[in-house]
């Protein structure tokens, strides 16, 4: 097992450049976000827990639609725990109704993805809590009933488990969330360490961590970031190369890195900054 740790204040001749983010634009009328997603055509996806809520805004913060409410229909949410945007496709996690709702740009319902009619019990996900979709089409979910992460083809045939039983030093005891890289590579909060698969599901490393991981992106670059600030890793050796200080004073639930841009997402606003160095 490979096994390398996170330091913030790194040794020998790896520098770590501090910059700090700048308020460009905020939205700030949120109850209790759960998650958000940028679509292709820059409309802003907001996942709301409380509300049972998925609202599509503009990049101004302005409402273009709002759908949801608490229940088991279709465009029904019983906790919305994330929210995906992949082509001009919306994807839901509705948790505590065990499924994955699709929608259009609009949110206008599509279908939704789920174990009912499966056979394969032993593969079946229960309170998915993150979903991704891979540059082939492929459903990533993750299984939080079960601490593994599944994945189906474009047809929702079973493919794979990921970090289960059976995967030895590399089983998930506690998965948060995953992203996944250009090449596939899948990174794994779990608890207060990173865990990291190849492309076919093979564990590659365990990034033990002293800050307590809560999102992790991957958007050209990789990302993570603890309540209130976010690293910059780099993907070859793992360490880190940048720390971006965030003044806000609410913990940061997501965060996204958009052009130049980076969004995060507190339980009651979204907000984009720039980067300016010190």
């Amino acid at each position: 097992m490979r096994s390398i740790l996170f330091l913030l204040i790194m040794s020998l001749n790896i520098p770590i450049l501090c910059q700090t983010l700048v308020l460009e634009n905020e939205i700030s009328f949120f109850s209790n976000a759960s998650s958000f997603s940028i679509g292709a055509l820059k409309d802003i996806y907001v996942s709301e827990g409380d509300n049972n809520e998925i609202i599509k805004l503009d990049t101004n913060g302005t409402i273009l639609k709002k759908i949801g409410g608490f229940g088991w229909g279709s465009s029904s949410f019983d906790f919305p725990a994330d929210i995906f945007a992949y082509s001009l496709k919306i994807y839901a996690a509705d948790k505590n109704n065990d499924r994955i709702q699709i929608f259009d740009k609009d949110l206008n319902y599509l279908s939704e993805f789920n174990m009912k009619s499966k056979k394969e019990e032993d593969y079946f996900f229960r309170r998915p809590t993150c979903i991704a979709i891979s540059n082939q089409g492929d459903f990533i979910v993750l299984d939080s009933d079960n601490n593994r992460i599944l994945k189906f083809d474009m047809s929702g045939n079973f493919n794979m488990q990921i970090g289960g039983l059976d995967a030895g030093d590399y089983s998930l005891i506690s998965p948060k969330y995953f992203c996944l890289d250009s090449q596939g590579n899948l990174y794994v909060i779990d608890g207060e360490r990173i865990v990291i698969f190849g492309p076919f599901g093979g564990g590659r490393a365990i990034l033990s961590a002293p800050i307590i991981p809560i999102h992790i992106s991957f958007t050209g670059e990789l990302l993570i970031n603890d309540s209130s600030n976010i690293y910059k890793i780099d993907t070859q050796d793992f360490s880190i190369t940048e720390v971006l200080a965030i003044p806000v004073p609410e913990a940061i639930i997501k965060i996204e890195k958009i052009d130049n841009s980076y969004y995060l997402l507190t339980s009651n606003s979204l907000a984009k900054y720039k980067m300016i160095n010190e």
